[in-house]
């Protein structure tokens, strides 16, 4: 299943977003400084993203394979979240060469779903109705307590306790729920998505 993903991945970001791809425009390398294993992405749309770590790119292809009947506004959401993968994070930053945990979200949905909401995450906690930790569904801004007084980060929750995020620690990336971290510093979520 993961290598039908895997070849799933490079045909839905080359139809969605105009470009041709073939298997060429993917390779594994390694990554010297960490000694990770990380795919390299040479696709027209993420250019600028010189290596996707092999983590991230299981994920949402296990995410996107789940959904094979997905609808058009859930394959827009994974394209904008694919497209910023690895985007480096930046406190108050708004753009692909750096972007905070808010404006990811901000982003995703404006440009995926044409949905407004504010620019901040407490502000964005706020919007949509609220949601049980039991209910999320693709989707759902999940709200955490990073930092010990309230809401300080969010992110787009997209099925097997998985969500996307710009975190401090990695920039945009997939995390889990269930980690302990975010497991413990969880506070809330909000469906935005009618």
């Amino acid at each position: 299943m993961k290598i039908i993903g895997l070849l799933f991945l490079p045909v839905l970001i080359s139809t969605m977003i105009g470009c041709s791809a073939s298997d060429s425009d993917y390779s594994v390398k390694t990554n010297k400084k960490t000694k990770k294993t990380e795919q390299v992405a040479s696709i027209t749309g993420i250019q600028k993203k010189s290596l996707i770590e092999q983590s991230n790119l299981e994920t949402l292809t296990n995410i996107v394979s789940e959904y094979s009947n997905t609808s058009v506004d859930r394959d827009a959401v994974m394209i904008r979240i694919i497209e910023l993968i690895n985007t480096p994070y930046l406190w108050g930053g708004t753009t692909t060469n750096g972007i905070d945990c808010s404006a990811f979200c901000q982003r995703v949905m404006k440009y995926a779903l044409g949905v407004d909401i504010p620019r901040t995450s407490i502000m964005q906690s706020t919007v949509g109705d609220p949601v049980d930790r039991e209910n999320l569904q693709f989707g759902d801004l999940v709200f955490f307590n990073t930092m010990g007084r309230r809401i300080s980060h969010v992110g787009i929750y997209l099925g097997e306790s998985v969500f996307a995020h710009s975190s401090s620690s990695g920039g945009v990336k997939t995390s889990s729920l269930s980690e302990d971290y975010y497991n413990a510093k969880y506070v809330t979520a909000r469906r935005v998505i009618k």
